[in-house]
């Protein structure tokens, strides 16, 4: 890995390679999270940026993943003033709003966040959210991590 090759999400499964099967199921389990029917996809895409900027993760927030196509949301997620934008609809504001607060502080969370994306996802949805956060989040430090090894391998 060169110094100046930042890793990211998408591109981690490169990364992880030498890991053989464990590295393969990761992977796979990475896919399927954009394939599941309880929170739509476009909606981790939010999450999954919100997360990165909250972690200084530039390279993730830089990689689009194409779910996303709109730079005045995209702009408003970035800067975290998704709250005053009336581009975000109910449930995006309770699924991102949810999302920060797990970034920051799961112990934080309250009964009315959840309250919130189960309004709109069901209890279903509120657990897939919850396993989703953590494996975006798991992603993006792991994405960090090898990054930072390749920058110090290299000197």
């Amino acid at each position: 890995m060169q110094a100046d090759s930042a890793v990211n999400s998408e591109t981690l499964s490169v990364a992880l390679a030498p890991g053989g099967a464990m590295a393969r199921d990761f992977n796979a389990v990475w896919e399927q999270l954009w394939r599941q029917d309880h929170v739509p996809p476009r909606l981790l895409e939010l999450c999954r940026l919100r997360l990165a900027r909250l972690h200084g993760a530039s390279a993730e927030t830089a990689a689009l993943r194409g779910l996303e196509c709109d730079p005045d949301r995209i702009e408003a997620l970035l800067t975290g003033r998704y709250h005053a934008s009336a581009r975000f609809d109910a449930a995006e504001q309770a699924v991102l709003e949810f999302a920060e607060i797990y970034a920051q502080d799961p112990g934080a969370l309250t009964d009315e966040l959840a309250d919130g994306v189960k309004r709109h996802f069901g209890e279903a949805g509120l657990v897939c959210l919850i396993e989703a956060l953590g494996f975006i989040e798991g992603r993006i430090r792991l994405a960090l991590m090898f990054t930072a090894l390749g920058a110090v391998t290299a000197h």
